[in-house]
């Protein structure tokens, strides 16, 4: 099941849940950014429902979703990406950690925003040395790609956004 998020917008043009999501840090920004990405693939499992109405709970530091949305609000995600590098860098650190969780159908919708929002798949194509709508492909729900291309995909966006991926493991 598919959810449609939205972000609302007054009609005056103000976007208070971009203004909100503009003063998180990136870090807590990329969270948000999941959770969201989560429910628009079906999954309310984060959701405390009340009198009708749903709040969306993250799990991690305190709560911070508590507004009405009826924008789509990946255009508030791509344009903070474009401008914040530290919240592009850490939505790529979200997508490398969702792909190690078993989370690839997210994973791979982070990279497709993220790239569209920063280097764009032309640029990604002539990175990775990669057809441009394969690339697509790839990324794509439902999109297979091995792991020799997600690496030269993440390579490359790491190197567009002056960051190192670096993999530690943790001891259970």
């Amino acid at each position: 099941m598919q959810i449609k998020v939205e972000e609302y917008v007054e009609r005056s043009g103000q976007c208070p849940y971009r203004e909100w999501f503009d003063r998180l840090s990136p870090s807590y920004a990329a969270k948000v950014s999941v959770a969201l990405l989560r429910l628009e693939q079906g999954n309310t499992s984060s959701i405390k429902w009340f009198d009708g109405l749903g709040e969306l709970r993250i799990d991690w530091g305190p709560g911070m979703i508590r507004m009405v949305l009826t924008r789509d609000f990946k255009h508030t995600m791509a344009e903070r990406a474009e401008r914040d590098p530290a919240f592009a860098k850490a939505l790529l650190d979200e997508a490398a950690t969702l792909f190690l969780n078993g989370e690839p159908e997210l994973a791979r919708s982070i990279l497709r925003d993220l790239v569209n929002a920063t280097v764009g798949f032309e640029h990604l194509s002539r990175k990775t040395m990669k057809n441009s709508k394969s690339l697509h492909r790839m990324l794509a729900s439902g999109g297979n790609p091995t792991m020799d291309n997600l690496a030269s995909i993440f390579s490359a966006i790491g190197e567009s956004l002056k960051v190192e991926l670096k993999v530690v493991a943790k001891s259970a």
